[in-house]
């Protein structure tokens, strides 16, 4: 039962990185190409711009157009996906394991 928690929990932290995944590259399409009146696109920006303003602080003096926000956002996704998502469900495979080679007891 623990290693079932263990794997829903992995798989709902998977589910919203890669929703912020999806969002990121939907604001870059958008940024070039996206109509500002329409409803869909304000609401890919007014969920991805507070993700961004920390990160345009960080990065506001590097030279250049480019905006490194939305790559920033996507490598630390990654990395917490590498890093938090693949441990867990790892573990949970593990516990699954001892789970079913642990006779239960009456």
């Amino acid at each position: 039962m623990t290693a079932g928690i263990v794997q829903g929990l992995a798989a709902v932290i998977n589910f919203f990185l890669s929703a912020i995944q999806l969002l990121v590259f939907a604001s870059i399409i958008v940024s070039w190409v996206g109509d500002r009146s329409n409803q869909i696109v304000i609401m890919i920006i007014n969920i991805t711009e507070p993700i961004y303003r920390p990160l345009r602080r960080l990065t506001r003096n590097i030279p250049g157009p480019f905006d490194w926000a939305p790559m920033l956002v996507l490598a630390i996704v990654i990395f917490a996906q590498i890093a938090i998502v693949k441990p867990l469900m790892a573990y949970g495979d593990r516990l699954m394991m001892t789970e079913i080679q642990t006779p239960a007891v009456p």
